[in-house]
């Protein structure tokens, strides 16, 4: 349990890279730039090889061939450590051949228990999730082998920029470090260990809006019920809104280890009575693959927050590394101490995206393609067909919508 309470230090405190050593107590450390990124990487590296370690236990083994999904959709980890808990009690609770199974598995599923937890923790979302972390199977496209559990490889996403990746590390059920090409996906299925993305993202919005709305950088509702996160009464005359009708994202080849996209918007603006900015923040859940184009018909801007009739749309991609309790304080407090006072005129609304920019370090956003794009001063009542953001690397379709 050494690496086990080494790793939870760390993840307590924030801390980087603790020097263990490579053996049969755990997986040791690899130095990775960055705090957010190197505390983050630890955390699924662990995982992997916690996993895979399992792979050495039968009972173990079939608890994990039972709830992985062959057609590579994740399963959180917080469930298969359930299910290793209640086989690890009825083997105490059984005594005989199987009891030797209980110490070591039971050991191996608190280890991915506190880790998951330390690592919501970290990253500011403690109270908005239950578990972040996931095991998902990689199969080659068209295979149609037997999957070996015996010899199948646990390999995580590594940390840094993906254009930027040359190999991936994974584990054997020994603990032993492979190296895996990133860019050429292996022939074999392979088990990947990390966060997920979704998860991670819901849970950090609304945290972020939690705290914006704290910090009064969401504009009170017009109307009773009026927010993104629930419902909307309806209003004599109807809700003035812009409803995002299409859009599609830069076809950009991602490495094999890495899922599907997982896109959010920060719409931001001036508020309609104060001179402060207004920055709401809105996932984008249907968002996951580059090069298709999606039709969610999904309400970005309710006009009645934003002054001058014009608003920004800036899309971003989720980031394993990101911490949402620092990126709250940066667009909170960042945001405000780079506009300073301004009197509220038209041209603050593009300052306002500007700022947002300026105030998210890369070490929060660790993949330099972690910003996908801008839309600038949107205006309402106008329809834009496939109109391109200003990195070149989306295009969207918004049409005016009333609510009634």
């Amino acid at each position: 349990m050494k690496v086990l309470n080494k790793l939870v230090l760390a993840l307590a405190i924030g801390g980087a890279m603790m020097a263990t050593a490579h053996g049969a107590g755990g997986p040791g450390t690899r130095q990775v730039p960055g705090q957010q990124a190197a505390v983050v990487d630890q955390a699924k590296r662990l995982g992997a090889w916690s996993v895979a370690r399992l792979l050495a236990d039968p009972q173990a083994t079939s608890v994990l061939a039972r709830r992985v999904s062959l057609d590579g959709k994740p399963v959180m980890l917080d469930t298969i450590v359930s299910d290793l808990t209640r086989r690890a009690g009825a083997a105490n609770a059984a005594g005989g051949s199987v009891a030797g199974m209980s110490a070591s598995v039971r050991a191996d599923a608190e280890q991915l228990r506190v880790v998951d937890q330390r690592l919501r923790e970290h990253k500011g979302i403690g109270a908005d999730s239950r578990s972040l972390m996931q095991l998902r199977l990689y199969t080659p496209a068209g295979y149609s082998g037997h999957v070996d559990w015996d010899k199948l490889l646990v390999a995580y996403a590594p940390a840094g920029k993906r254009r930027e990746w040359m190999e991936v590390e994974a584990f054997d059920k020994l603990g032993r470090s492979h190296r895996l090409d990133a860019r050429v996906a292996p022939a074999y299925p392979v088990l990947i260990a990390g966060i997920n993305g979704r998860e991670d993202m819901r849970a950090g919005i609304a945290y972020l809006n939690r705290r914006l709305r704290a910090a009064g950088m969401q504009s009170a509702p017009a109307i009773a019920g009026h927010s993104l996160a629930g419902g909307v009464q309806a209003m004599a005359g109807g809700i003035e809104t812009s409803k995002l009708t299409h859009v599609s994202l830069k076809n950009d080849q991602e490495p094999w280890v890495s899922g599907g996209a997982e896109i959010f918007a920060v719409v931001s603006g001036v508020q309609p009575d104060q001179a402060k900015a207004e920055l709401t923040v809105v996932d984008m859940p249907y968002l996951d693959n580059d090069g298709t184009t999606y039709a969610p018909n999904q309400i970005m801007i309710f006009w009645s927050s934003y002054r001058y009739g014009a608003a920004n749309i800036q899309l971003f991609e989720h980031d394993d590394s990101t911490n949402y309790q620092e990126l709250a304080v940066a667009l909170s407090q960042g945001v405000t101490t780079l506009l300073g006072a301004f009197a509220p005129q038209y041209a603050v609304i593009g300052q306002v995206a500007t700022a947002i920019l300026k105030v998210m370090p890369a070490g929060w956003f660790s993949n330099d393609d972690d910003y996908v794009d801008s839309f600038y001063t949107l205006e309402k009542g106008r329809t834009y067909t496939n109109y391109g953001g200003a990195a070149g690397n989306a295009v969207i379709s918004l049409s005016p919508y009333t609510l009634q």
